[in-house]
């Protein structure tokens, strides 16, 4: 089975400083094998992070290929890179799209950590469009662990690339 990464839309309601009722609606990834499996992570970790009560009303199979995240940076950004291969058999080249999410500071920092990235792969690259993402969070599985059926973040969860 291939993981794939989900985007998640949390709806919850709150108090605001006035102490009236307000609705939101909250936007998140997590990696997971299947629906079901995406679903349930991200019950749990609503639960985790307390928020209450919630109800998950959008749940979507993404086509990122690499999620980034750099522990100084709040924003993600969605990067789409068109890498062009040569195919020496039949002398064309062939030029593929894929979307990376990766945090950054603004579209200026997105756009020089994926060509800092895309330069260690060697490979013919350009980058079409960065787009800000209103994500609250990232939820790599590498990340978390499940302590007596209940998803929660490692203790020594350290930055990665997923």
């Amino acid at each position: 089975m291939v993981k794939h990464w989900f985007n998640c839309k949390v709806s919850s309601r709150s108090l605001d400083s006035e102490g009236a009722e307000v609705k939101k609606v909250e936007q998140f990834v997590l990696d997971a094998y299947t629906y079901t499996e995406a679903e349930t992570r991200m019950t749990q970790i609503c639960e985790y992070e307390g928020i209450r009560p919630f109800e998950i009303t959008q749940l979507t199979k993404t086509n990122l290929i690499e999620v980034i995240r750099f522990p100084e940076c709040d924003k993600w950004f969605r990067v789409k890179v068109a890498m062009t291969t040569f195919d020496a058999d039949k002398g064309t080249e062939k030029e593929s799209n894929q979307h990376i999410l990766l945090s950054a500071m603004d579209v200026r920092d997105a756009f020089d950590k994926v060509s800092g990235h895309m330069n260690q792969l060697g490979v013919g690259y350009v980058i079409p469009s960065i787009a800000y993402q209103k994500i609250v969070e990232v939820f790599p599985q590498d990340e978390w662990q499940v302590v007596d059926g209940q998803e929660q973040p490692k203790e020594d969860a350290a930055p990665v690339e997923a």
